[in-house]
């Protein structure tokens, strides 16, 4: 799905305001943010997907273009600094919009867009090198498959793997997946049109698991051809998978929000970066929002430059926020930068 992008006024306005702080080169205070690297992979990307196996951040996949270069790439780094290519060349193919988990000792990789291509297929590695299809794609999905997607939430919870909401060829989803081996998923929740127990249908979708509790944090909603007819600032969150129960009806942590990242750091929900619905104009964001309940969120301005639909981390005790593109536009001819930077925060 290619992307409409607008360029962001309101991102170069607040750029100047951001947080100035004294920080350490290696171990900022809490609060503070500290760049790791301005030249983590082989290019500048968004759409990038990864997880925290083996000691070490795992980052692979993305695009850039927009979304006409697709990368196939995996990346590890034990310290956010250095990144190694694990992988140049990995057999699922260029990939934006997956999802990686760590489970069961593997890496999975998640469905996606696949150069062009929604998939529903599956990959795990041992050790982010090799790799083996564990779930052949489908067109249509089945009663053990879920449907064709990107821009979904996945979560490891209860022993299982989760797949979440996202976009398929027929539009915005609001089902929910869960399987303990990759090749067999069951419907937890099927699409609706969202209700007091079910959040409505979206992607960019943030999902995190928090409190021993799933939760989906705002996303948005549109066409399968990426264009957002409207962007949430909801806040759901789920014991099972199948009943939902709204923890905060609006936004409570500023405009709606799609294609920002959350994380769990050290039992605070962590919000990231994001593009934001005003009047009907798409923005980036680059702010830094934690909350201990899904409720009252703590808003901060970020230093690092504005972004959406990067990858974000919580690794070592630190918050990691990683690539990503900086603008939306309409036109590749407008002033986009894919991010190839990594920055941290206690």
């Amino acid at each position: 799905m290619i992307r409409k992008v607008r360029f962001s006024i309101f991102a170069l306005l607040f750029l100047a305001s951001a947080i100035s702080c004294t920080k350490s080169p290696t171990s900022p205070g809490v609060g503070q943010w500290e760049e790791a690297t301005s030249n983590a992979f082989s290019a500048g990307r968004y759409g990038l997907s990864g997880a925290v196996f083996n000691n070490a951040m795992w980052a692979m996949g993305g695009a850039s273009g927009p979304v006409t270069t697709y990368y196939s790439d995996v990346y590890s780094s034990g310290n956010g600094s250095n990144w190694t290519k694990v992988n140049g060349n990995a057999p699922f193919g260029g990939r934006y919009g997956s999802q990686v988990l760590s489970y069961n000792g593997q890496l999975w990789l998640i469905g996606g867009n696949n150069s062009g291509t929604f998939m529903n297929d599956v990959w795990s590695s041992p050790d982010g090198n090799n790799w083996t299809q564990v779930l052949a794609p489908s067109t249509t999905g089945s009663v053990n498959q879920f449907t064709p997607r990107e821009d979904f939430g996945a979560v490891v919870y209860n022993n299982a793997m989760w797949v979440i909401g996202g976009i398929s060829g027929s539009g915005p989803n609001n089902d929910v997946w869960t399987s303990v081996n990759g090749a067999t998923w069951t419907q937890a929740l099927a699409d609706g049109a969202g209700g007091a127990n079910q959040f409505k249908p979206r992607w960019g979708l943030s999902t995190v698991v928090y409190d021993n509790l799933i939760w989906v944090i705002a996303g948005a909603t549109g066409d399968s051809s990426g264009a957002v007819s409207l962007a949430y600032g909801d806040v759901w969150n789920s014991a099972n998978g199948s009943a939902w129960t709204e923890a905060s009806v609006s936004t409570p942590f500023g405009p709606a929000h799609y294609e920002q990242t959350a994380v769990n750091a050290e039992n605070l929900l962590a919000v990231t970066g994001g593009a934001l619905d005003l009047d009907e104009t798409s923005i980036s964001e680059y702010e830094y929002d934690t909350s201990g309940n899904g409720v009252d969120w703590n808003r901060a301005l970020a230093p690092f430059p504005a972004r959406f639909y990067h990858l974000s981390l919580a690794f070592n005790n630190y918050v990691y926020v990683i690539a990503g593109c900086d603008n939306y536009c309409d036109s590749p001819s407008c002033g986009i930068t894919y991010l190839n930077d990594v920055w941290y925060t206690k």
